[in-house]
């Protein structure tokens, strides 16, 4: 367990960093949740000798979430731990 990992779990207040590759000038924030429950983690490598596996949990939102594709509004969704950072303390 590397020391990212720690970082996260059940009720770990969170900001969901978004992909703004699509959209990058969107001037929408980076939504705050907190991890609701553990999502399967998923890999890679269909064909490939290895496979790089990847974290997912559950997050519930402050509030309700308008995605940068329009999309929504969302509660909660099933995030990618590399699109996750722990909020700081308050």
């Amino acid at each position: 367990m590397t020391s990212n990992e720690t970082l996260f779990g059940v009720g770990v207040q969170v900001i969901v960093r978004l992909d703004r590759s699509r959209f990058p000038d969107s001037l929408i924030d980076d939504p705050i949740g907190v991890i609701v429950a553990a999502g399967e983690s998923e890999g890679s490598g269909l064909y490939a000798p290895t496979v790089v596996r990847e974290r997912f949990w559950i997050v519930r939102f402050e509030e309700p979430f308008f995605g940068l594709d329009g999309s929504g509004p969302h509660d909660s969704a099933r995030i990618p731990q590399s699109f996750l950072e722990a909020a700081p303390a308050a």
